[in-house]
């Protein structure tokens, strides 16, 4: 056999190959050069899954999805909730959410805070809590404080989702440091209970008196019922007493129907059953069923002189019921 005609037959068959294979080369080097964008594009596709279409068909692809998106962000630039808020305030929640939604969509907190709330309670929409809790998470994720606080009670009571007291506790908490007195008064609860965590009577009483130093005045008759039981504080009727004071002149009309009962009994203040029957009527009028009771029965006890100081004591407390 002439193996020596062997590799001679195939020698110029490989140096054809090679000089086509760099002609090739060149060509397509000339072409990137020309054209940068096709190594772009190519690193595009294989990144999507789209190695091996046309780089026309990707070209298209991409740049019709950057421009969605453009315009998506282009909708929601400059957008502020200020109408949106205006809306909701007014009752017009349909146009709420049609004012909210390019805000919320950009990013803005607030925006996505109120639209959680109109899908949570149905207003101008279909209620929807998972959607409600969408809307929560992303305003919450930025430290917006009213949405970590609703964010939590979803948790507290398990509304669109499983109930999750460790997570309601941990959402309150962070509410609560950006100042909601809301979530302070919901963590001190959740404590008083061991509702998510170990029952702590100090962390509620703390939670509790920064709530009501927040403005939270229900929780001013939460603090009052913890001095006046010695839980978590040094039992002590007198400061009872005062918490569930200033508690009800802000409107807590548990705290009202409390300092009632002090009144009636004379802890922690002078017996008057003039001023517990006032208390026990304004709570009355703001609602408070065990309240009504207590003002009929101690009624009844009074004297006709006492009837008409006690009527008089209640008209002039004048203070405005919390809704």
């Amino acid at each position: 056999m002439n193996c020596r005609g062997i590799v001679m037959q195939g020698a110029p068959r490989a140096t054809g190959q090679l000089r086509a294979t760099q002609s090739l080369t060149r060509q397509r080097m000339s072409a990137e050069l020309a054209d940068p964008s096709r190594v772009l594009f190519s690193n595009i596709a294989r990144k999507i899954g789209m190695d091996g279409v046309h780089l026309s068909a990707v070209k298209r692809f991409v740049l019709g999805s950057c421009a969605v998106l453009a315009l998506l962000v282009m909708s929601g630039a400059g957008a502020d909730s200020s109408a949106g808020v205006a809306a909701f305030r007014a009752g017009d929640y349909g146009r709420a959410i049609s004012e909210l939604t390019p805000p919320a969509a950009a990013g803005e907190a607030e925006a996505q805070f109120y639209l959680g709330v109109m899908y949570a309670a149905g207003w101008g929409t279909v209620a929807d809590p998972a959607v409600a809790r969408s809307w929560y998470e992303r305003a919450a994720d930025q430290g917006f404080a009213k949405a970590e606080h609703n964010l939590g009670a979803l948790y507290r009571d398990g509304v669109g989702l499983a109930r999750d007291p460790v997570q309601a506790r941990i959402w309150f908490e962070r509410a609560a440091t950006h100042s909601s007195a809301r979530a302070a008064a919901a963590l001190g609860t959740m404590y008083y209970r061991g509702d998510g965590g170990a029952r702590d009577f100090a962390a509620a009483a703390d939670w509790w008196r920064r709530a009501f130093e927040g403005g939270e005045a229900d929780a001013g008759y939460n603090l009052g019922i913890a001095y006046r039981r010695g839980v978590g504080v040094n039992r002590d009727f007198v400061m009872a007493a005062k918490c569930w004071q200033r508690a009800a002149r802000a409107g807590s009309i548990l705290a009202q129907n409390a300092l009632g009962s002090a009144y009636l009994s004379g802890e922690g203040v002078i017996a008057d059953r003039v001023k517990a029957y006032g208390w026990y009527r304004h709570a009355a009028v703001g609602g408070l069923s065990v309240a009504v009771q207590n003002a009929e029965l101690l009624f009844n006890q009074l004297s006709e002189t006492e009837r008409e100081a006690a009527r008089a004591f209640a008209a002039d407390l004048n203070i405005p019921h919390r809704p």
